[in-house]
């Protein structure tokens, strides 16, 4: 049984009345904790903190009194946090030399949470890689925030998109790290939150598909992808994919890394004075 000063902070009084309902393979796991100090012939212990992590991707999700809570209101909640405060995403895209078109790379990705039967709209991302000896819950200094992503960045689109002829210092930050929900995920350490990147490539790595559409060179387009879903990648013009991102009958859009990735990319290019909002 742990004593008070094994207790981390957000540890719930055993008096606190609780919002939320746990269980495990259906039972509370306060019955849980009864049977445990049954076996054991120790003390009841009540339910205070949880902790389920994942410590090969770098994920944690934590239960007890919520850090947003006030003092004069306290609460009872779950939050998450990930490795150096979360992942990579990078959009890739091109330049048609003689008309400045942008074309934009997005994959075709099964994700049966967002969608049960058909593909939908993404770009590459994932979460940040997390060393042998690295802990989860440690804060890591600004400088190495950043390295993690953009060694993540890299991997993940050279797994995802690219395979090789891509190097670490094509890729550009796209506005400062994010936050998916400052309200559940914790991202307080500094320089911590989801990483965005954009990578220009050359125009020489693109071939046509059909009317509209381009896709990567024999021998260029990644295929490890696959395992996580991924069918194929398609670059479009700019103007297209921001016609498929706002539909709202698509069902296809929606995936909030991809929304976010586009939209800075848009407003980049505009700030470089791209016509993008005009039809060619």
């Amino acid at each position: 049984m742990r004593n008070n000063e094994e207790k981390p902070s957000y540890a719930l009084d055993p008096l606190f009345v609780r919002d939320w309902e746990l269980k495990a393979n259906g039972i509370r796991l306060e019955e849980l904790l009864a049977a445990y100090a049954q076996q054991q012939r120790s003390d009841i212990q009540a339910l205070e903190w949880f902790t389920a992590t994942n410590t090969m991707i770098g994920i944690a999700y934590t239960y007890g009194l919520h850090p947003n809570a006030s003092a004069g209101r306290p609460y009872d909640g779950m939050w998450k946090r990930e490795y150096a405060g979360g992942g990579s995403v990078i959009v890739a895209y091109a330049e048609e030399p003689e008309t400045r078109q942008i074309y934009v790379g997005i994959l075709w990705q099964r994700r049966r949470l967002h969608h049960p039967t058909m593909p939908v709209l993404a770009v590459p991302r994932g979460y940040t890689q997390m060393p042998e000896q690295g802990e989860l819950f440690a804060r890591q200094s600004k400088e190495v925030v950043e390295m993690l992503h953009d060694q993540t960045a890299l991997l993940e689109l050279t797994e995802e998109m690219v395979k090789g002829a891509v190097y670490l210092d094509m890729l550009e930050p796209l506005g400062p790290p994010a936050t998916t929900n400052n309200a559940d995920v914790d991202t307080s350490g500094e320089g911590e939150g989801v990483y965005f990147y954009r990578i220009e490539l050359p125009w020489a790595y693109l071939e046509a598909e059909r009317p509209g559409a381009l896709r990567l060179k024999a021998g260029l387009e990644a295929t490890q992808g696959v395992v996580e879903g991924i069918l194929r990648c398609q670059f479009m013009p700019i103007q297209r994919v921001l016609e498929l991102l706002d539909d709202p009958d698509n069902p296809a859009a929606g995936c909030f890394f991809t929304e976010v990735a586009i939209g800075r990319l848009t407003r980049y290019l505009q700030r470089q004075g791209y016509p993008l909002l005009c039809n060619n």
